[in-house]
């Protein structure tokens, strides 16, 4: 769970930013295409409750998703389903962690991003034994 946390953050403070607005915002999850909702399946329970800004990211995630590699593909799907496993007071500290890092210096945050890259790298291995 620390890992995918972890992960989670990290995905954030390189890839996206969080923004707060008014729920409800269309398109509602049954006004989807059926690619769509196969990208998003990890999501398909909070999708009607989304903000708008949010559901505008995911659906161009969607949209880019037949591009990506199998790779990309599946850590994305991933990532999906570790962010919306999180708690909301798990999902506020990553805002807040996310928020911190955003105001480091270009060169620090490079540093963050290189340690978490080799982390990774060196955790690749030890995946299926947990």
């Amino acid at each position: 769970m620390a890992r995918s946390f972890l992960a989670v953050a990290f995905w954030l403070c390189v890839s996206f930013s969080v923004s707060a607005s008014a729920t409800g915002a269309r398109p509602s999850w049954d006004e989807l295409k059926p690619q769509q909702r196969e990208v998003l399946a990890p999501l398909a329970q909070e999708w009607n409750n989304m903000d708008s800004a949010k559901k505008k990211k995911w659906l161009g995630i969607a949209k880019r998703y037949p591009g990506m590699t199998a790779e990309e593909q599946q850590r994305t799907q991933l990532q999906m389903r570790d962010w919306y496993s999180l708690t909301p007071e798990q999902r506020e500290l990553v805002r807040e962690k996310y928020k911190t890092i955003k105001k480091l210096p270009p060169e620090k945050r490079h540093e963050i991003k290189q340690k978490w890259l080799e982390y990774g790298q060196t955790s690749s291995g030890d995946q299926g034994r947990d």
